[in-house]
C-alpha cells in the first residue's frame, strides 16, 4: 500500500515537472522570438529601411509625395465623366510607382501612371518597356492603341484595344495634358 501511495505520488510530481518545464520553454522561445522581432524593427529604424517601406506604403495608396499627382489624375479624369476604377500600384524596385486604372471598369481602356525618380530613369524604364523614351509617342498594332505622354519624372499611358480604340482617347488626352501640365 505504501509503495502504491509513493508511486502516484512521484508519478504526480513527475507530471507537474513536465509541465512546469514545458511552459518554462514556451516562455523562453517566446520571449527569443520577440526578442529577434524587436531586433529586426530597431535595425530597419536606424538603416531607414523602415521609413523607405512606409514611403513604398503611403506612395501605393495614393498618399505621399506622389498623393497630389493622383489626386488630380482622378479630379480630372471624374470631370469628364469617366471613372478610374480596379486601381493597382506597383513599386518598380528603383524608387518609383506605377498604377493602373481601368475607365469605367473596361479591361479594354486602360492608363498607366508610371513615377520614377528622375527624368533619365523614366527614359530608359520607358526604352525598356515600351521600346520608346520620347515624351510623346503612339504605339499601334493589330490589337491596339497605346499613347505615351511624359514630362520629368512621369509618364502617363493610355492603352485602348478591340473596337473601341478612340472612345475615350480625346478626354485622356486632354487629361495627360493637363495633368503634365501641372508638374514643376
Amino acid at each position: 500500500m505504501w509503495f502504491a501511495r509513493k508511486g502516484r505520488s512521484l508519478v504526480g510530481k513527475t507530471m507537474k515537472s513536465v509541465l512546469v518545464s514545458g511552459v518554462l520553454i514556451t516562455s523562453v522561445w517566446s520571449l527569443a522570438a520577440c526578442s529577434a522581432s524587436s531586433i529586426e524593427q530597431e535595425r530597419k529604424v536606424y538603416t531607414r529601411e523602415a521609413t523607405d517601406e512606409g514611403n513604398v506604403r503611403a506612395q501605393s495608396q495614393g498618399h505621399g509625395l506622389n498623393g497630389e499627382l493622383v489626386s488630380e489624375i482622378s479630379k480630372s479624369f471624374e470631370a469628364k465623366g469617366i471613372q478610374l476604377m480596379n486601381n493597382m500600384s506597383a513599386d518598380d524596385g528603383h524608387g518609383g510607382i506605377s498604377y493602373m486604372y481601368l475607365l469605367n471598369g473596361s479591361g479594354r481602356h486602360i492608363v498607366k501612371v508610371h513615377i520614377f525618380s528622375d527624368a533619365a530613369t523614366r527614359a530608359a524604364s520607358m526604352k525598356q518597356m515600351y521600346s520608346e523614351n520620347r515624351d510623346e509617342a503612339v504605339l499601334e498594332n493589330a490589337l491596339g492603341r497605346t499613347t505615351i505622354r511624359s514630362k520629368g519624372y512621369v509618364s502617363l499611358v493610355y492603352t485602348a484595344s478591340g473596337g473601341e480604340k478612340d472612345k475615350y482617347e480625346q478626354d485622356v488626352l486632354q487629361v495627360f495634358q493637363h495633368v503634365l501640365g501641372q508638374l514643376r
